[in-house]
This record gives structure tokens, C-alpha cells and sequence, in this order.
């Protein structure tokens, strides 16, 4: 059962990290600003792809050819959403608008979970080698 556990944890953990992550900056978006309206909800969607795009497009060089890539054991211990909500949490109210408020949520959201995630990873396996 325990090679089970760790078999799907390890398959998991980035995604898991990456809906609670999101999950919780809509949540707190809704409970500051209220329920989203259609165009709100296509903001939020509109973030997060953009973070995810925009970080996308700088690490592309470094994919292998195949993914998803192997990351390091440690992340299967993933409280990295904690830091990224904290991130989006931390925005003052007054800050943005209701419609960016959408927005720049799930863009923070996105962008603090990757980043934090490819810093774990950085961190564990060290400097990367030259080509």
C-alpha cells in the first residue's frame, strides 16, 4: 500500500498544489469583490493562462523532449499553494479593480505556484549543468 501511496503522491503532487492553488484565489477573489459575473469568470480563466503561457514561453528551451519532466522527491511534500495564496491574499484591497481583481488573481496565483515550485526545484538539484 505504501508504494501505492507514493506511486500517485508523486504523480500528484504538482497538479494537486497547482488546484489548490487556484481553487483558493478564486475563492478569495469571490469572497472580496462577490459571485463573478461571465466576464469575470473569462478574466480569470484569462489569467491564469497568460501566466502560464508567458512562463511557459521562457522555460520552453529547457524542456525535455518529453514531459512531464521529473522533478525531485521533495516535492511530493507540497505546501507551496500556502505561499502562492499568501501572495494573492496580500493584495490590498482598493488595489485593482473588480474585473482586474479576476484577473490578477489567478495570474498571481498561477505565476507564485510555478515560480515557487521551479525555486524548490532549483534549489534541490542545484545550478544546472551547461550545454
Amino acid at each position: 500500500m505504501e508504494h501505492s501511496l507514493a506511486r500517485v503522491t508523486s504523480i500528484l503532487c504538482i497538479p494537486y498544489g497547482y488546484t489548490v492553488t487556484l481553487w483558493c484565489a478564486g475563492a478569495w477573489t469571490v469572497t472580496r469583490y462577490g459571485l463573478p459575473g461571465r466576464f469575470d469568470v473569462l478574466l480569470f480563466a484569462t489569467g491564469a493562462a497568460t501566466a502560464f503561457l508567458i512562463l511557459g514561453v521562457v522555460g520552453r528551451p529547457h524542456l525535455d523532449p518529453e514531459v512531464p519532466m521529473r522533478v525531485p522527491a521533495i516535492v511530493v511534500l507540497n505546501a507551496l499553494p500556502i505561499l502562492a495564496v499568501a501572495i494573492v491574499v496580500g493584495i490590498p484591497p482598493g488595489t485593482v479593480s473588480r474585473g482586474a481583481a479576476f484577473f490578477a488573481s489567478s495570474f498571481l496565483a498561477t505565476a507564485s505556484y510555478i515560480v515557487s515550485v521551479a525555486t524548490l526545484i532549483r534549489l534541490v538539484r542545484g545550478r544546472p549543468r551547461t550545454k
